[in-house]
């Protein structure tokens, strides 16, 4: 599969799922616009995962967006948007941002998935969830003064209003130069919803004229 996608990312992303070879997606049913799009940057495409860390999807989704990940041209940056549609689960953005914060990067990021997923922990405060992070050097007293830090809190203020920009109603969700949001509802599998991706990532970077070649892929 990595193989494929080096080969074919110069001329363009539709190879990744068996789906887009025998069609295009559409909008208005596999992907939608965004209705009061972000200005996006003129140097890069950015693509936002919307996601939540109790959502069991989000979880079985992690290794399918990780390893896609790792073929994106450097043009081509990846965040992720906490989002907590559900009761309890804006306590989990707020612990991402904090994360973040301390830049513990992408290992802590799977950390909590597994945590929550695989090692079916029980988390009743948010000290009880700083302790996943003092295996990352982080001490718990630490952890928790950064959640309440005004970096914290203006990354949340800033999360709300991105997620009523974008219209993001479920998790996991792509949203793609601040333009397009993309849905597993309009999908048989996650393999098609990042071809459907992969195919705006293309058109955004024709429109922006940027590189798509190898040579720009993340290291």
């Amino acid at each position: 599969m990595k193989s494929l996608r080096r080969i074919t990312i110069g001329l363009s992303w539709l190879g990744l799922a068996g789906f887009a070879f025998g069609q295009a997606f559409e909008e208005g049913t596999h992907f939608h616009a965004i209705g009061s799009p972000t200005t996006a940057p003129a140097d890069r495409v950015e693509v936002v995962e919307a996601f939540a860390y109790p959502c069991p999807a989000c979880r079985n989704f992690l290794p399918i967006i990780s390893t896609w990940a790792e073929d994106l041209p450097g043009h081509v940056h990846l965040t992720h948007l906490p989002v907590g549609l559900q009761p309890g689960w804006e306590v989990f953005a707020r612990v991402y941002y904090t994360a973040d914060v301390l830049g513990l990067g992408e290992d802590a990021h799977e950390a909590m998935f597994r945590a929550l997923h695989d090692e079916r922990r029980q988390f009743r405060t948010i000290e009880d969830i700083a302790e996943v992070y003092t295996d990352f050097g982080v001490e718990v007293d630490e952890f928790v003064n950064t959640s309440q830090s005004f970096a914290v809190d203006g990354n949340m203020r800033r999360n709300r209003n991105e997620i009523m920009r974008y219209g993001v109603r479920g998790t996991p969700t792509m949203i793609v130069q601040g333009r397009w949001r993309v849905s597993p509802t309009d999908f048989n599998s996650y393999q098609d919803l990042l071809a459907a991706v992969d195919q705006l990532i293309e058109r955004e970077t024709e429109a922006l004229a940027l590189s798509g070649n190898e040579s720009d892929q993340v290291q």
